[in-house]
């Protein structure tokens, strides 16, 4: 739609193109501070960038990631036909079914370890959260350094009911190794049992798998074109699935389908995606907010702040262009937020009356359960307190400035198509986002400097002595 287009608009048909219906989820973002002329504007740059030509690229698999020399696949793990060159994906999904339906008839196994951590980690854990089925078997997810976290999990399991699923892409992270070596010591208590048969590796790396002692047929092996933070579609989600079925794993991949096609198909002013993103940019160079909080309104959904976080700051959070220059433009915000109901008696406090600006997505299911019905009462009233505001003119210090850039996002039912099609919906938002602001949203160099310097730790003390005071030293 063009700006002259926009400007024909009425006050109402403008409010009605600001609310986006699909069958799972809706979008509204008239809450946002963008008149006419801004969305005239920002609706011209999908067209002069071209982001229609990228996204068929992204869905064919041919988006390439620069910095790495490779293409990018998260989208064609959630495809309904096997590509000739992508049949991997369908095999792994096959094994997968095999996996989940092996677990659900042996009854001696009681636990599930996951030895996970990043994007290995959040997306799994948020989805086992989300089913909040307990089921017979207890599913762990683990990653802490100091093994706390391992320990705990193991003081209430025996070796014999126990399955390990060691999940890395690169199968090198430190945090993995060491945890997974603590395991194979536990497990080497009891004589009877070989680690083997119990130890199931998730990586691109299956010569590294094949070295720390995990079987062929216990290997599922990912693309190694397939990111961690987009890894939720593959087998990294197995663990989620356990006390669940395979078809619940199916369901989950259609959401994201359907929000690649609506993202694909739909016109810039109804394409929730191309919206979200436009949105963000305008609020981060247009307004100078450097800060975006994401709120869920239900319980289930409690640690999805925490999942987009990562998604959106180690995709965009970056400063050098793909001209390699320093990019002229604010790129990632910090992204923070969490559980609404919770958030309410904290932070937002300095929502509503610090002096840092803000935007925010406030995120809830509509249906017609009491407590539903509740929490979006709940929900919206926080909307009218953070873009309305109010002021005391007698009391001053009991003045809301209101007038925050806010959107708002309603599933219409806690299923895993929904929840599919949600996480889709951000990690397009992203993808937008990087082609406006010239960003590889596909690497994570910052990250990878950290890894190796650990590494490089273990192997000279000296980097640590040359660097800090002997009493901040570890005690070796």
């Amino acid at each position: 739609m063009s700006s002259k287009a926009i400007s024909n608009l009425s006050s109402s048909e403008l409010d009605n193109a600001k609310n986006i219906k699909t069958e799972l989820v809706k979008f509204d973002y008239s809450k946002q501070r963008i008149n006419e002329d801004s969305l005239g504007f920002l609706l011209e740059i999908p067209d002069e960038l071209n982001i229609r030509e990228s996204l068929d690229n992204l869905f064919k698999g041919d988006f390439q990631n620069p910095s790495e020399n490779r293409n990018v696949s998260h989208t064609l793990y959630r495809s309904k036909s096997a590509d000739d060159s992508f049949k991997s994906i369908f095999l792994e999904r096959k094994k997968i079914k095999n996996f989940l339906e092996k677990i659900s008839k042996d009854q001696n196994i009681k636990n599930i370890i996951s030895i996970s951590i990043g994007g290995s980690r959040q997306g799994a854990e948020l989805l086992y959260e989300f089913q909040s089925n307990p089921g017979s078997v207890n599913v762990n997810f683990c990653s802490s350094y100091d093994l706390l976290e391992l320990k705990d999990v193991l003081s209430s399991c025996s070796q014999e009911e126990t399955i390990v699923l060691a999940v890395s892409k690169s199968f090198e992270t430190s945090e993995i190794l060491k945890n997974l070596d603590y395991l194979k010591s536990w497990f080497s208590e009891n004589s009877k049992l070989d680690f083997k048969d119990y130890l199931y590796g998730i990586s691109s790396n299956s010569s590294a798998m094949t070295d720390y002692g995990i079987k062929e047929s216990n290997q599922f092996k990912l693309l190694e074109s397939l990111g961690g933070r987009y890894s939720i579609w593959s087998s990294v989600s197995l663990p989620s699935f356990i006390n669940s079925d395979y078809e619940n794993y199916l369901n989950f991949l259609e959401g994201a389908r359907l929000a690649d096609q609506h993202t694909h198909s739909s016109p810039w002013i109804k394409n929730i995606p191309v919206m979200m993103a436009l949105c963000g940019i305008f609020n981060s160079t247009a307004l100078n907010i450097n800060n975006h909080g994401i709120f869920t309104y239900n319980f289930r959904l409690r640690s999805l702040t925490k999942y987009i976080s990562q998604l959106c700051m180690e995709s965009n959070g970056k400063s050098v262009n793909f001209k390699n220059e320093k990019s002229p433009f604010p790129t990632s915000p910090l992204i923070w937020g969490g559980y609404g109901i919770e958030a309410q008696h904290s932070t937002f406090q300095w929502l509503m009356q610090g002096q840092t600006e803000t935007s925010c997505d406030f995120i809830g299911l509509n249906n017609t359960t009491n407590d539903s019905v509740d929490s979006q009462e709940m929900l919206l009233s926080q909307v009218i307190a953070m873009s309305q505001g109010e002021e005391d003119r007698a009391n001053p210090y009991k003045s809301i400035k209101g007038n925050n850039p806010c959107s708002v996002i309603q599933l219409d039912s806690l299923c895993l198509k929904s929840l599919g099609f949600l996480i889709a919906l951000y990690e397009h938002k992203v993808f937008i986002e990087s082609l406006i602001l010239g960003v590889d949203p596909f690497d994570q160099w910052g990250v990878q400097l950290g890894k190796r310097l650990a590494l490089d730790i273990k192997k000279d003390k000296k980097i640590l002595s040359d660097f800090f005071d002997a009493t901040f030293l570890p005690k070796y």
